[in-house]
């Protein structure tokens, strides 16, 4: 029992597990599964080490043609004709000849489902599947990719009467495209020559109705490729590669091939699971199984859909019977993205020559036989008794011995598939698989007066295995059972880097197992009530000392399962290669999110505790405004937590692989007192999992918890909507803003004092008094920010900006100036610096320094919506005819209100280039223009209102009139100026800045024009 897997973190942190399955073929018609995988391609094959070379022709054999010594070198394979016991699959013919196909049938559109690979699982998926990938989905797993593949027929027939017990396999595939012909002209085939023969038919392909037989001069490579080398196993496969060529679209290639014989560790009893439905479409699947008299066979039908295999049983000539299954037009099988490995996703039947448990228990227990404890056993038994241990702290200590000084490394070699090695060898060894560790791990206990026993279990199919017939097949590990002062553990001896005590470790759910002489049936495998799997993220940002760049330290504290699946990971990955995975969530989250040390780790297996840490900084880590940082603050990690699978509709479960629980505590610690009222708590969740978030607040921190509990490990079909609902909830919830004041309160009130003087100018209080009032609170707020933070700091940079910007707004373009060039200093590029310095030289009256502002802002790529001051700016130059194109454009790519205001600005510049175009412009505007403001103003200059009843539309509301007084005096003014009458304008632009509308661009305009009418008034 021996393959070693591992995986890598998945959506919601690491799920890493080592164990070792039996992957190797159990009995002959394991050998079937392996040689119906075999059929589909042989993906990049290379040369691999121990590959036998061997150019066939109809005669030869095994070695290549003129080898020396080539008698004493046993055949890879043989050619032979199909054998007489074999029929053909339909119902017209029995002739055990190799027949032409049936006429192909049509190719299946593009994109419809596909695939031959999904065919022979044991399981429809792994114990731990994985969600990662760049799923389509928000949120989602990814689903497998499908091929455009055919199955004419899939044709599976099992001689039980002979010497040996012999697999015949004949398969005909149709490529769809041509993304299937290597595929397709590549078939494979898997045996063990440690105790199986292969026996090749023939191969043929059909096109066009007309068959060729290939068989002659075949060639075949053989190669001995330990596919899971890496993973410290070698099961002595080889594979028989099929090379065809001139394969095409529509082609359908036929193979034909028997393979004799089966692993004796299972002492002749047969025990199979026969596919019979795949993720393509199959237009026959035909089972035939042929047992002598004496040798009873058990059938069931397993999977979703499985309903409709029945089994026909008929008398054999001779004694004995014959079983067969005949499907025909089976639909094709979508596997979906993380379904549990406990549902069978292919229908299949389950065929097994055992009676009951009780038979597989007794098998099991020969081969687990213990000697009695001698040389460095006896040893190290009696070194153990000599310290008197508490019996839990013994136990442990055993364990932790065989796990961490006993190296895995599986050599299934014929019955060394299931027969572990003597203990006395492991240990001399120092390695061994699962098998070999839990012989040499149970024979310790038990010289310590414990009573262990194996534990058999599946990784492939975990609690599913009570759905099956009693069978060796359906374990693929082995653990170990023990009692240990009234407390039933399971241990694994393949685990390395647990925690010390056996309280302390985490414990995987195995499902079900049968437990080795313990005389019952597969029992569920309960998890310890003190069992841990949890995680605890911490993200801590500093934004105490505003002097200093702020700060985010980052911690993930991992208990139990959770700490030895990432011990595990970092061990195989390293430090620096995980915390650079991790801190990519975090910088896609944060834009210029740096490293500012390298990063931490603590890890204590005493207490199988582990913690990440990892220190980042961020001269913004969120957006500025008036001294106010507001900051999002997701839980990241829960996002990982709360997945959904990609399908629209669910046939199947979908598998929750997260940590039992989790926490997540997001702090921030500003430079002054939170004064604020937490909101209420937030709850999402249903019977699957459950997410609680609420927010703290403690002097100058405030903090958001939340705490995520799973209830379960799968989602039926029929719960799917409701759970995505949930899982939208759960997000939801899951995510935080913080709005961060970066001044004081009580600094606020003494700079606020005294501004009621400043304020008095601007008269009655309106919404031109509110947004003065407003832009004074955002020079105040600024200037007290500028004595908290670094000259040249990215905070510097954007109080700089806002202060210009509220100085221009505030009638002062000088200081406005000064600010902005200060901002531009430290960001050449900074958007509002850059507007902030063309108005202010507008306002000025240097039109020629302003203009190149302005290009320069209309060049940005970050701004957002494209703004008229460059067009004006041409326009108050002079420069009509090249104003017209830039508010064209502005016109073009804006709505709303900054497409109108834009409108009349071109409609000014096309009319001081040709009169009464213009005004022809707005006229085609007019229909959809809005009958309030500031449709009024286009109505206006389109000359289909007087300025009477332009005055009177902007005095209709009070709250706004002086704001809308000021751009209707200003662009009566403008319409005079067009028409030659500056000298009637100028009183217009004067009650236009008698108005006090200074945040208003047309109040700035309006002043210029006066200073340029200065000298003939």
């Amino acid at each position: 029992m021996s393959v070693r897997v591992q995986r890598a973190p998945g959506r919601a942190g690491p799920v890493w597990l080592a164990v070792c399955l039996s992957l190797a073929p159990l009995a002959v018609s394991s050998a079937w599964a392996a040689g119906a995988t075999g059929v589909s391609a042989a993906k990049g094959v290379s040369k691999a080490d121990g590959k036998v070379p061997a150019r066939q022709d109809a005669k030869a054999v095994g070695a290549k043609p003129g080898a020396k010594a080539a008698a004493a070198v046993a055949p890879a394979y043989r050619i032979a004709p199909i054998p007489a016991w074999v029929v053909e699959p339909s119902a017209e013919a029995t002739s055990p000849a190799l027949v032409a196909p049936s006429p192909a049938p049509k190719p299946l559109p593009p994109g419809l489902p596909g695939g031959f690979g999904g065919l022979p699982g044991a399981a429809g998926a792994s114990i731990a599947p994985t969600a990662g990938a760049a799923p389509a989905v928000p949120g989602a797993v990814a689903s497998s990719p499908v091929k455009a593949l055919r199955a004419q027929l899939l044709d599976t027939q099992i001689q039980l009467g002979g010497a040996v017990p012999v697999a015949f396999i004949r398969t005909r595939m149709q490529a769809l495209d041509a993304s299937m012909l290597r595929e397709l002209s590549e078939p494979r085939i898997a045996f063990n020559p440690e105790y199986q023969k292969l026996v090749i038919h023939g191969v043929a392909v059909t096109r066009d109705g007309l068959r060729q037989d290939r068989t002659q001069g075949l060639r075949v490579e053989m190669m001995r490729r330990e596919q899971r080398l890496e993973s410290q196993m070698l099961d002595g496969l080889s594979t028989a590669l099929v090379i065809l060529n001139d394969v095409r679209v529509g082609d359908v290639v036929e193979v034909a091939y028997s393979i004799e014989g089966a692993n004796p560790i299972f002492e002749g009893r047969f025990s199979e699971l026969l596919q019979l439905a795949a993720d393509i479409p199959v237009d026959r699947a035909f089972v035939r199984i042929l047992t002598p008299a004496g040798r009873a066979l058990q059938t069931r039908p397993i999977g979703v859909g499985a309903t409709d295999i029945a089994v026909r049983r008929e008398p054999q000539p001779g004694g004995g019977e014959i079983l067969t299954v005949v499907r025909d037009q089976v639909p094709p099988v979508l596997a979906e993205a993380a379904t549990p490995p406990w549902f069978k996703v292919y229908p299949a039947l389950h065929v097994s020559e055992y009676r009951d448990w009780e038979q597989v228990d007794r098998w099991a227990q020969g081969l687990f036989t213990m000697a009695p404890p001698s040389g460095e056993i006896a040893e190290r038994i009696a070194a153990w008794k000599a310290r008197d241990l508490p019996p839990e702290a013994l136990v442990a200590e055993v364990l932790r011995f065989v796990q961490d000084e006993v190296r895995y490394f599986s050599l299934s070699l014929g019955e060394s598939s299931h027969r572990p090695k003597p203990a006395a060898r492991t240990l001399a060894e120092r390695q061994g698989d699962c098998k070999d560790k839990v012989l040499l791990l149970n024979t310790l206990l038990t010289g310590l007066g414990f009573e262990p026993r194996p534990a058999l279990v599946s990784m492939a199919r975990n609690r599913g295995v009570g759905a099956y017939l009693p069978s060796h097949d359906q374990f693929d590990h082995v653990i170990t059972h023990v009692v240990v002062n009234g407390q039933a553990y399971y241990l694994d001896a393949t685990m390395n880097g647990q925690g010390f005590g056996l309280r302390e470790r985490g414990y995987f759910p195995y499902g079900q197992a049968l437990i080795v002489g313990a005389g019952q049936g597969p029992q569920a495998v309960a998890l310890p009530d003190f069992a841990s799997d949890r995680i605890v993220y911490r993200q801590d940002w500093d934004l105490s000392d505003l002097t200093r760049v702020p700060a985010l330290t980052t911690a993930m504290t991992l208990r139990g399962l959770s700490a030895e699946r990432w011990r595990a990971y970092i061990a195989s990955s390293g430090l620096d290669r995980v915390a650079e995975s991790m801190g990519g969530v975090y910088v896609r989250q944060f834009p210029g999110l740096k490293p500012s040390a390298p990063p931490e780790l603590a890890d204590s297996r005493e207490t199988n505790e582990l913690t990440v840490r990892m220190h980042f900084e961020s001269p913004m880590p969120g957006t500025m405004r008036g001294a106010v940082m507001q900051i999002g603050l997701p839980q990241l990690e829960f996002l990982e937590l709360m997945t959904v699978p990609p399908e629209a509709t669910r046939r199947m479960p979908f598998m929750l692989d997260t940590p039992r629980s989790a926490e997540s505590r997001v702090s921030v610690q500003g430079p002054v007192p939170m004064e604020f009222q937490p909101p209420p708590q937030r709850q999402a969740g249903d019977n699957h999992f459950s997410v609680t978030v609420r927010t703290e607040v403690e002097g100058r921190t405030v903090s958001a918890v939340a705490r995520y509990e799973r209830r379960g490990d799968e989602v039926l079909p029929a719960e799917m909507d409701a759970f995505r609902q949930a899982v939208v909830r759960g997000r939801q919830a899951a995510g935080t803003s913080l709005v961060l004041p970066l001044v004081a309160k009580a600094d606020l009130e003494e700079a606020v004092k005294g501004l009621d003087k400043r304020l008095a100018r601007y008269g009655k209080g309106d919404a031109l008094l509110r947004v003065v009032v407003m832009q004074e609170a955002m020079r105040v707020r600024n200037d007290l920010l500028l004595r908290s933070v670094p000259a040249g700091s990215v905070m510097a940079r954007q109080a700089l900006g806002e202060r210009a910007q509220a100085q221009n707004l505030l009638e002062d373009p000088a200081a406005a100036l000064k600010d902005a060039d200060a901002a531009l200093a430290i960001d050449p590029k900074d958007d509002l610096a850059i507007e902030a310095r063309g108005v202010a030289l507008l306002s000025l009256g240097r039109l020629d320094e302003a203009i190149p502002v302005f290009e320069q802002m209309d060049r940005s790529t970050t701004r957002g919506s494209p703004d008229p001051w460059l067009g004006i700016a041409l326009y108050e130059n002079g420069r009509h005819e090249e104003a017209e194109p830039v508010l064209r454009q502005v016109v073009d790519r804006s709505a709303g209100d900054g497409r109108a205001y834009a409108l009349l600005w071109l409609a000014l510049a096309q009319e001081r280039r040709e009169p009464g175009k213009g005004r022809a412009l707005l006229a085609g505007e007019v229909r959809d223009a809005d009958t309030s403001w500031p449709g009024a103003l286009t109505r206006f200059l389109a000359g289909r209102i007087d300025r009477d009843a332009l005055l009177k539309t902007a005095r209709a509301e009070a709250d706004v009139t002086r704001l809308r007084l000021a751009e209707a005096y200003f662009f009566i003014g403008q319409s005079l100026v067009v028409q030659g009458k500056r000298d009637e304008a100028t009183p217009w632009f004067d009650r236009a800045v008698d108005t006090r509308a200074a945040p208003y661009r047309e109040y700035i305009l309006a002043k210029l024009e006066l200073r340029r009418a200065a000298p003939a008034r």
